[in-house]
């Protein structure tokens, strides 16, 4: 097992031969694209509030993981093409823009009158997205190769949702769930032992950023909800508790994951990068993704209804998040490290308690605040854990803090 700047590599990869410390960072294009994705996470988090049902769960995730996808296209396309300065490829990405806006109005009502809307406008943008990768890889054997892997599975995925958009409700979510395997099943084909140029710093950026999307959706939702409300002790109480929580989100990941991450794909092998990239960003930030993306479900109910007990769905909502929210981090521990911070592991058992029993009897704020708090504390103690091994080695730090 090789270590490289105090982080080890599970999969004992070698340092890369020659790689500058530096790297490429997000594109002014990039950063424009990403306002649609931020507009599309306010439509998600919007869908999962209007049905806090098990059924309204799943079809918000399955929306979810499909807008992640398609915006990962992008990610990795943005990584193996630099977008900055003047190309081709900047003018094809901003192409893309308009139908990605249309995908995103369309979401609400995917499952319903606007399936086919959505669907085209998905299909459009996949495949756009698919042909600029593949025109900036095809120069180089190696990485025309794992494109050629990648790119059929890649392709047909939106073509069967499209298809399947012209059905009803329950064979079309159906038929979308078959498309959240195929595009499942084409990363992993396409990152099997194969060359894509990937820059860490940017890759790692790139996902630090949609962290930050997310995370802003929680401001948004509490903001919105206390506009137009008088600020009453109560709303200004349930706000600080809500707000409180995704301050500690932010700290848990910010810390130092984006580091820890970044240093182990830049260890990685050449023909093992692509993927240590698709198990740590494009598969292992998704539940923490969309661990914020569900909080801010209830963090708006809890603002806007502050002395009022959290409603069943809701409790489910906030339970839910924290274990998607610390399983993502969890799962980046284990594959960088393979250790699990328990205190992590009892957080999320003990937020789930605290909601099934004494949820449904205290305030909205009153649990918000407490989960905030038991947050909190376990952030300090993860925080104690990589100081104190940051006296004895630099190494032991990385990796108990990751």
């Amino acid at each position: 097992m090789s270590d490289i700047d105090g982080v080890s590599d599970p999969a004992g990869a070698a340092e890369p031969e020659t790689e500058p410390e530096g790297g490429r960072h997000a594109t002014n294009l990039e950063l424009f694209l990403d306002l649609v994705f931020v507009f599309a996470v306010t439509q998600i988090a919007g869908f999962l509030a209007a049905d806090l049902s098990l059924a309204g769960f799943a079809r918000g995730l399955l929306l979810a993981w499909l807008v992640w996808w398609l915006w990962s296209q992008f990610t990795w396309l943005g990584t193996a093409i630099n977008l900055g300065g003047r190309s081709a490829a900047q003018l094809l990405v901003l192409l893309a823009v308009p139908p990605t806006l249309l995908m995103a109005v369309a979401l609400p009502e995917a499952y319903g009158s606007s399936g086919v809307e959505f669907g085209g406008a998905y299909l459009v943008v996949n495949l756009w997205a698919l042909a600029i990768q593949g025109r900036g890889l095809w120069g180089e054997a190696a990485t025309r190769s794992s494109w050629l892997r990648y790119a059929p599975l890649a392709a047909l995925a939106p073509c069967v949702l499209f298809a399947g958009s012209f059905l009803d409700e329950g064979p079309r979510t159906a038929v979308w769930c078959a498309v959240a395997v195929f595009t499942v099943a084409s990363a992993l084909l396409g990152s099997r032992r194969g060359e894509w140029r990937i820059d860490p710093v940017h890759f790692a950026e790139r996902h630090a950023l949609f962290v930050i999307i997310s995370l802003g959706e929680v401001l948004v939702a509490v903001g919105t909800a206390t506009a137009g409300v008088p600020l009453t002790t109560e709303v200004g109480a349930a706000l600080l508790a809500a707000v409180a929580v995704a301050c500690v989100f932010w700290w848990a990941y910010f810390a130092f994951v984006p580091v820890v991450v970044e240093r182990t794909l830049r260890s990685a092998r050449p023909l093992d990068r692509a993927r240590v990239a698709r198990d740590l960003f494009t598969f292992g930030h998704f539940p923490i993704i969309f661990g914020v993306v569900l909080y801010a479900v209830t963090a708006k109910h809890v603002v806007a209804h502050p002395v009022a007990a959290l409603g069943e769905g809701d409790l489910a909502a906030l339970a839910t998040s924290v274990a998607f929210f610390l399983g993502g981090l969890l799962g980046l521990q284990w594959q960088v490290v393979r250790r699990l911070a328990p205190e992590r592991l009892v957080v999320i058992a003990g937020v789930a308690v605290l909601c099934a029993t004494v949820g449904p009897e205290i305030s909205g704020t009153v649990m918000v605040a407490g989960v905030a708090l038991v947050l909190g504390v376990m952030q300090v103690i993860t925080l104690r854990r990589f100081d104190r091994s940051a006296v004895g080695s630099p190494a032991v730090a990385d990796d108990e803090g990751s």
